[in-house]
């Protein structure tokens, strides 16, 4: 007897159910948090059983790991445009990529939120050390990329030599992600999506003022 698991329909079928709970559970995670979120609370929001969230995910932990792992899908993604630009200077390849990193935010508000919450929210219980390990490689592939470009931009006399490049991309990374995190807050600090946009901006001309050869003139 066929296995239908494994048909095409089958195939489908699971895809769909386990897309359903990611988009059940990242409304809740965002909304509530993720430690207060339960797996019923889950299955009950995507109209499934909680058993079957077991079986795709295994636990509340596998199942965060996974809409991390989704988000930043996404956010690959979005950072890939910048070479659809075609962009030669190194300089403007590290400030569009600034850019990529705002509409990934704006397109996708949950899935940078889901990223976020592994700092803002350390998951209970046990994590997954492969999976754990694949999303730090990932992430380190995407920082990586900027402080490439930063290093091509030196070499192609667009900004200061005197520059520590290793440093300067972890500032430039933690700009992005503290300006965007402004939008997450529930205080009085919080700013909409306009004035994110805007700040992100100002940020911009000021990165590439500081970091220009011609601006120590050399």
């Amino acid at each position: 007897m066929r296995d239908v698991t494994t048909s095409p329909r089958g195939a489908r079928r699971k895809a769909r159910t386990a897309t359903a709970i990611l988009d059940a559970a990242e409304g809740l995670f965002r909304e509530r948090g993720l430690q207060a979120t339960t797996i019923d609370e889950v299955a009950e929001a995507a109209d499934v059983s909680v058993g079957s969230v077991y079986v795709h995910f295994k636990s509340k932990t596998g199942l965060y790991l996974a809409l991390v792992e989704r988000a930043l899908d996404l956010n690959e993604q979005a950072m890939a445009r910048v070479l659809d630009l075609g962009l030669d200077s190194p300089l403007e390849r590290v400030l569009a990529a600034g850019d990529a990193y705002l509409r990934f935010h704006l397109e996708h508000p949950g899935a940078f939120q889901m990223i976020a919450l592994r700092v803002l929210e350390p998951g209970s219980g046990q994590s997954d050390p492969e999976v754990e390990e694949r999303i730090a490689e990932r992430v380190e592939a995407l920082v990586g990329a900027v402080q490439a470009d930063l290093e091509a931009a030196v070499r192609a006399g667009e900004i200061r030599a005197d520059v520590d490049l290793a440093r300067a991309t972890r500032f430039v990374w933690g700009a992005w992600n503290g300006v965007i995190a402004l939008s997450l807050r529930q205080d009085r600090l919080r700013i909409d999506d306009d004035e994110l946009a805007a700040t992100l901006a100002v940020g911009r001309r000021l990165l590439s003022d500081a970091l220009r050869a011609d601006a120590a003139g050399q």
